[in-house]
């Protein structure tokens, strides 16, 4: 799916809503206009190419290109909107960290993992659309168990904003949704029925789902950092401890009392004599 020409949802200027294009009457008579310029569109339902929302003429559609160059994109995240409100659930992806570490004294390393949450599906509460945040307007903000939990719709020239990523309000959750690769997904579905992929995908999926921030992710992180620094503490220990000890390098023999050869410049081929 062109996602500079072929638009999945239209806003009906009979009720106000976003509308698939499965759910209007074809052409001129879908009475819909574009979500993001506002050009009236038409409903093509075609045999051979999925079924789509255009802008009703190529003239129309070259005057409004500027502003509506990402028709796609503001149509999804207007039904993204639309469909919260009316009781969407939203998987939410896993998150996990890893730190590796490496004793330059042992030639030793360890990777110290950290789980922050697993993949679970999260209910909202209280949903706002287009609702102010930490000073940004995002386009879902909820409550998950009392915790403000944010949905922020990004795509090509729309960013994260930096304040959603480390927010003032620590006790909450951000997730970043990227719609770019959604077209792939909706030009699996022949009948313009995209509410309903939308929200199987909403509810079902975690591709293109980003944690931002999580209110647990710094200090399991920190736990983890400490973790690691008491490693590498105990492996420096470990050679201090045996730096009266006598290596000796299978490869070349040399004997001294470290435990990386200094002739083969290696601790691959030595071992302790003690």
């Amino acid at each position: 799916m062109d996602v500079d020409s072929r638009i999945p949802f239209g806003l009906s200027t009979d009720s106000g809503r976003i509308v698939d294009v499965g759910s209007v009457e074809r052409g001129n008579a879908c009475r819909c206009i574009c979500p993001s310029c506002k050009t009236p569109l038409v409903a093509r339902h075609g045999t051979q190419n999925a079924w789509h929302f255009a802008h009703r003429s190529q003239e129309t559609h070259n005057e409004t290109r500027n502003e509506c160059d990402y028709s796609f994109a503001v149509s999804v995240r207007l039904m993204i909107r639309q469909l919260v409100t009316n009781g969407l659930k939203f998987k939410v992806p896993r998150l996990e960290g890893r730190l590796p570490a490496y004793s330059e004294f042992t030639h030793q390393a360890k990777d110290f993992d950290y789980l922050v949450t697993e993949e679970s599906l999260l209910t909202l509460e209280d949903v706002e659309v287009g609702a102010a945040f930490c000073g940004e307007t995002v386009d879902v903000l909820g409550l998950v168990k009392s915790v403000p939990f944010v949905v922020h719709v990004t795509y090509k020239d729309r960013n994260l904003p930096i304040s959603l990523k480390e927010p003032q309000v620590a006790r909450s959750g951000v997730i970043e949704l990227n719609v770019d690769d959604l077209p792939q997904l909706f030009a699996k579905e022949d009948s313009g029925q995209y509410q309903e992929v939308l929200r199987r995908y909403i509810e079902d999926r975690t591709d293109g789902k980003t944690w931002a921030y999580h209110p647990r992710e710094k200090k399991l992180k920190n736990i983890a950092i400490a973790q690691r620094d008491s490693w590498l503490d105990q492996q420096d220990a470990e050679v201090k401890l045996n730096t009266s000890a006598n290596y000796t390098c299978r490869m070349c023999g040399w004997v001294g009392p470290s435990i990386k050869c200094e002739s083969c410049d290696s601790h691959l081929y030595t071992s302790n004599k003690i």
